[in-house]
């Protein structure tokens, strides 16, 4: 069982897990940074079983749950997992070392006007691609929506802290994120430069369908929150 995520700086990722049972899911959020010695944080990854040369493991040091997240419930699905420094079974070391493989996203700005500034949006993960999971990182581009579309179709379910993402209804190809891609990045080219994390892969109801699209968390809603937890 995996999640994927963000790497925001060297030493902290936010992510969203994906979990096979309920309780498994609240065992977790009790513990809200205990335990973490069975999770491990992989960078630099492309095939997910091939050992690979810009590939690194980390050990966890915490993992924060956002306080208001409830299992019955899509809202404030967010977690920040800070990473112990050094690779995995080497000891300690440096924190995470950035090169062209691997790269932080920037955190967006706390009241970022994502749909007036963002563009040239992209998606990744291993998720299901209709036949099986991919085995490889998948890149995909998509649209941010009007809040509408998302509120039409999820009424309730769709809250402030989210973002509604895929493909409008002039295009043929169905771009969507499925099951396996939870906690992937959407990510936007910045007017000016540099890539933003404005969305992390969250729900939604069935994959690639005209009238259902993607949900998205906010990080911009939780911008002052990464920030407090990270102590920046």
């Amino acid at each position: 069982k995996f999640c994927q995520g963000s790497a925001s700086d060297s030493r902290v990722k936010f992510c969203f897990r994906e979990p096979s049972e309920e309780e498994e899911e609240e065992e977790l959020s009790s513990r809200d940074g205990n335990g973490t010695k069975q999770y491990k944080v992989r960078v630099g990854d492309y095939h997910s079983l091939v050992p690979e040369e810009f590939e690194r493991e980390y050990a966890v040091d915490q993992i924060v749950l956002h306080p208001s997240y409830r299992s019955h419930s899509n809202d404030y699905d967010l977690a920040l997992v800070r990473l112990s420094p050094g690779a995995a079974g080497k000891g300690r070391g440096r924190c995470v070392e950035f090169s062209r493989h691997v790269l932080p996203a920037c955190l967006p700005l706390r009241k970022e006007r994502v749909l007036k500034l963002a563009s040239n949006c992209h998606i990744t993960g291993w998720g299901d691609t209709g036949r099986s999971y991919s085995k490889t990182l998948q890149q995909a581009p998509l649209s941010l929506l009007p809040r509408r579309h998302c509120q039409q179709r999820y009424h309730g379910a769709f809250t402030s802290r989210m973002l509604c993402a895929g493909t409008d209804g002039q295009s043929e190809r169905r771009v969507d994120s499925c099951r396996g891609d939870s906690g992937g990045p959407l990510v936007c080219e910045r007017p000016g430069g540099g890539w933003v994390a404005y969305g992390v892969t969250s729900w939604g109801h069935s994959c690639r369908t005209q009238h259902s699209p993607g949900v998205y968390t906010k990080v911009s809603a939780f911008t002052p929150w990464i920030h407090k937890v990270i102590g920046q």
